[in-house]
């Protein structure tokens, strides 16, 4: 395995490990207290060549000595932030935040993880078929705080919507009413601008997942500093721009889809869908990195899996459901509808 370079962020006053503080937004020392603001732009690590493209792909383990206490760091490919094992100092892999894989924003972390366990009470709190025992036997596990990386789109939709459309219109004739149905091509110009649509560029985590944290604060990013990462885990993408980007058209496709679907029907009793000639154009990518916790909630033996949104505090994951208290609901209801049944049964044959 190749030795590769590092970055450590040291406290000037005492030297030891600095970490980014979320409650504050600054680098902070936890030995001698000291703080210091991070600037709003770093310069590129030195030796980094701007379009540098190392093989994202690669599966390759790294090695990587630690300059605090001189013991080696085995990682994979795509981690940009680790903590020393031996010593605990935050350490940046230079190589994957620069060149050509430097990130263009980052959203710093706002949540700090002694949060976390409040936010997720608050999650399950309106959970109604969690089993009863679940908040005093849970327990919160693997939990790390992660940069993720996202790709942010950019285009335009230009193009045609045609619909089918009906209007019904009623005349007296004689003794009976009639109802007269006109029928209508229909032809709808669409140009529609979508900016920094989200689309995680991490393919060890769930897609799912992921979309599911939205939305972010977008106009919380800021220019990519390495000392945001100090403390927190980050990964460089291992899914580049291109290999994602049909995920992202799907996306502002149907967006647009249905705000045109939904403003096409005024004046018209009813409407179908009868294709469109939408394209994009031009689809632009830039790179950030956002922030997630992920972790696991452990319940009988079983984990399940959770995220929560580094900058808001949403949360989001599985849980589990108490199978007894999912058929009393289910007979509840039951109940309801057959007494309500038997009620007009009642009333009717009186």
């Amino acid at each position: 395995m190749p030795k590769r370079e590092l970055s450590e962020q040291k406290c000037p006053a005492c030297g030891a490990p600095l970490r980014f503080d979320p409650e504050s937004g600054r680098s902070v020392c936890d030995w001698c207290g000291t703080s210091y603001e991070i600037p709003d732009a770093a310069a590129e690590p030195e030796g980094a060549a701007e379009g540098e493209a190392p093989d994202i792909h690669s599966e390759e383990l790294c090695c990587y000595n630690c300059r605090s206490c001189g013991a080696e760091i085995v990682t994979d490919s795509v981690s940009a932030s680790v903590k020393c094992p031996y010593c605990g100092n935050n350490i940046v892999f230079t190589e994957k935040v620069s060149g050509g894989l430097r990130p263009d924003g980052i959203i710093p972390f706002r949540i700090d993880k002694k949060s976390l366990p409040a936010a997720v009470q608050d999650f399950y709190k309106d959970k109604k078929l969690l089993p009863r025992r679940f908040f005093s036997e849970s327990n919160i596990e693997d939990l790390a705080g992660v940069y993720v990386p996202f790709w942010l789109y950019d285009c335009t939709y230009q193009g045609k919507a045609y619909y089918k459309g009906f209007k019904d219109r009623s005349a007296r004739e004689g003794d009976y009413i009639v109802t007269i149905r006109d029928h209508y091509d229909i032809e709808r110009d669409v140009s529609m601008d979508f900016k920094d649509i989200p689309v995680d560029g991490s393919g060890r985590l769930d897609d799912a997942l992921m979309d599911s944290l939205e939305p972010f604060d977008l106009n919380g990013i800021k220019p990519f500093n390495m000392s945001y990462l100090s403390g927190f885990l980050a990964e460089r993408f291992d899914r580049d721009s291109e290999e994602v980007r049909r995920r992202a058209e799907e996306r502002m496709m149907n967006s647009a889809l249905s705000i045109v679907d939904a403003n096409s029907g005024a004046g018209y009793s009813g409407i179908s869908s009868a294709g469109n000639d939408l394209q994009a154009s031009p689809i632009t990518a830039r790179y950030v990195l956002l922030p997630v916790y992920t972790f696991n909630v452990g319940y009988k033996g079983v984990k399940y899996t959770f995220a929560m949104n580094g900058q808001t505090g949403k949360v989001v994951g599985d849980i589990p459901t108490d199978t007894g208290r999912s058929l009393l609901r289910r007979w509840g209801t039951f109940a309801a509808v057959f007494a309500v049944i038997m009620l007009l049964v009642s009333f009717l044959s009186c």
